[in-house]
């Protein structure tokens, strides 16, 4: 049951690899944007953006300016939709290696 698992899995993670892929682009896109609004380097603003996509939030870095505060909740709702993703396709995923087994 495992390995089908696994399989299902890998293979509904496949058919979305584009989403994936682009989300992750908006992610640096985002860290790039509030790096320039607050005024802090390109790395620690893809560090804050990563983090505030993960729904971490460890709160050493915070938006400065009202741009990058906006930036910030809409990185957060698209980490909470990931999150959702995520959860959905490994319920599915093991939905189906249920069927199979």
């Amino acid at each position: 049951m495992i390995g089908e698992f696994i399989h299902a899995h890998w293979q509904l993670v496949a058919e979305l690899a584009g989403l994936f892929l682009v989300l992750g682009v908006v992610v640096v896109a985002a860290g790039v944007l509030i790096a320039r609004f607050d005024k802090i380097s390109v790395s620690d603003g893809i560090y804050f953006a990563c983090i505030t996509a993960l729904t971490v939030g460890f709160g050493d870095l915070v938006p400065k300016t009202g741009a990058s505060k906006i930036i910030t909740v809409v990185l957060a709702i698209l980490g909470l939709i990931v999150f959702g993703i995520v959860v959905a396709v490994s319920v599915h995923a093991l939905d189906m290696a249920l069927e199979l087994s």
